[in-house]
């Protein structure tokens, strides 16, 4: 063996925390953490306004004053079928807009036939609800009938059955 020299050459010691990468704090890194804070305050502002537009109590009562201003925008010495329909409307959309039904965009026998409509409601609301709208369409789609006495109380009636639902 000629060569018992051992050829690796050591190098100075080091102590291990100067191996240790060192960390400085640059002006990003705020920049960073500033966006994620605002980004987190946004985002709660976010959520906490969307919980309070979903208050089922104030959008039925803000269908209800709708749905009342719509009543006294009815003539009462207009035409039966007219009436009938606007009546309609306005209790439909009522319903769409407190409870949620798709009645607007249900026909009558739709809208009857339906096993889950009004469950909210009593069953004797239900059935004067379902009596009534009975009774509207047979106005809408039947002969039209001379006479505003039957326009006047159609939107007496809608207006008191109106308020029965959304006391209820």
């Amino acid at each position: 063996m000629e060569n018992d020299e051992n050829s690796f050459e050591l190098v100075e010691n080091r102590e291990a925390i100067e191996l240790v990468p060192t960390w400085e704090l640059h002006w990003w890194w705020l920049l960073v953490a500033a966006g994620a804070v605002l980004l987190l305050v946004v985002l709660i502002r976010f959520l906490r306004r969307k919980k309070v537009r979903s208050d089922p109590s104030r959008a039925k009562r803000e269908a209800y004053r709708k749905s009342i201003e719509a009543f006294g925008g009815i003539e009462a010495n207009g035409a039966g079928r007219d009436v009938a329909v606007r009546v309609s409307v306005i209790l439909r959309a009522y319903l769409a807009e407190s409870l949620g039904e798709p009645s607007l965009y249900e026909t009558h026998e739709e809208f009857i036939g339906r096993h889950d409509a009004l469950a909210e409601l009593s069953d004797d609301t239900k059935e004067a609800t379902a009596d009534f709208f009975a009774e509207l369409a047979a106005l809408k789609y039947g002969p039209e009938k001379p006479g505003n006495e039957v326009s006047g109380n159609l939107k007496e009636r809608g207006r008191v059955l109106l308020e029965r639902i959304h006391a209820a």
